[in-house]
């Protein structure tokens, strides 16, 4: 077995390494701008003014949400789509390569069974990825640190796709399914478009139905959205939605009641004159959130099921291989 592993090694270690330049030159921009994004921090005083939702933050917040923000908000958005690609690019290939230039057949004169060329193929490549997304999931989660507080890590499509174990196990399975589609397929350049349009379908479906279905967002009456002082949603909440009922409970449009608002207060109102307008008429505001101290429960229980899928769809890539006639 240990010469099928050094073969497979100098097989793959160009995909490998390719995953890995690609992953450290984000990790080296993530480290100089980290870096940065921590001294403005300081100096900014942010890690001395007290709560980030009180006033004494309030004008410090906005200066570095304007300095560093755009690149909280956006960079997320571009990496959560790297485990799809790593599924394309390596998981695909990896048995449809083989089997479009026939090169399986001399793997398999050579004193090893089918099985154990898969095995040793899906386990090592499987768990050199893995290990390189935990790591760059770890220098995410540092690199964003500075927003947790601000922003948090729940708010789906962001920092949640990357932090914490979601990444890997995102990761593990585009590969595990690359693998798959490929030995179904038998092609490479359609093995590859398979996986892709799998993976996005799979990953932003179970983001979209399944993850709502974790646990229940807290609905709480007070607030239309969270906001330095709102004392009701936690500064750093993922706001789910929010909405105003009437005192009998009918949901009413906001642009309506904010229009009546604007017609009794004879201008557009003050928040100190919406806000009494809505008592005065018996309106009540409402707000759904999910707390950041849930990211923890919600990646373990998400990473595990991806984990488990991913696992699933490898012993059927080796029980297929080892019973089909190729």
């Amino acid at each position: 077995m240990r010469g099928l592993t050094w073969v497979a090694w100098r097989q793959h270690r160009l995909a490998l390494a390719g995953v890995l330049v690609v992953l450290g030159g984000v990790s080296l921009f993530m480290v100089v701008n980290g870096l940065a994004m921590r001294h403005a921090y300081t100096s900014l005083g942010l890690n001395s003014c007290g709560a980030l939702d009180s006033p004494s933050c309030a004008s410090q917040v906005v200066i570095f949400q304007q300095g560093y923000g755009s690149w909280a908000d956006h960079l997320p958005h571009l990496l959560m789509f790297l485990p799809g690609l790593i599924g394309v690019f390596v998981g695909a290939p990896l048995v449809a390569r083989e089997l479009e230039s026939g090169t399986f057949r001399f793997a398999w004169t050579q004193g090893r069974s089918r099985v154990q060329w898969i095995v040793t193929k899906l386990a090592l490549l499987g768990v050199g990825l893995t290990a390189m997304a935990l790591a760059f999931s770890a220098l995410f989660t540092w690199w964003y640190g500075p927003f947790d507080a601000i922003s948090g890590r729940m708010t789906p499509y962001g920092a949640y796709e990357v932090s914490g174990l979601v990444f890997a196990a995102h990761t593990l399975f585009g590969f595990a399914l690359g693998a798959l589609l490929g030995l179904l397929i038998r092609r490479t350049v359609p093995a590859m478009a398979a996986t892709g349009a799998a993976w996005v379908a799979v990953v932003l479906s179970s983001m979209i139905y399944l993850r709502p279905l974790l646990r229940q967002p807290i609905t709480v009456l007070g607030a239309l959205a969270k906001g330095a002082n709102s004392g009701t949603v936690p500064f750093n909440a993922d706001v789910v939605g929010h909405w105003v009922q009437d005192a009998t409970g009918q949901h009413v449009s906001s642009q309506q009641l904010f229009g009546q608002a604007t017609v009794a207060s004879g201008g557009s109102p003050s928040p100190q004159q919406y806000q009494a307008y809505l008592t005065q008429h018996h309106y009540s505001q409402w707000v759904s959130y999910r707390p950041d101290v849930w990211f923890r429960h919600f990646q373990n229980l998400e990473a595990s099921a991806f984990a488990v899928v991913a696992v699933l769809l490898a012993v059927a890539a080796v029980l297929l291989l080892r019973r089909r006639t190729v």
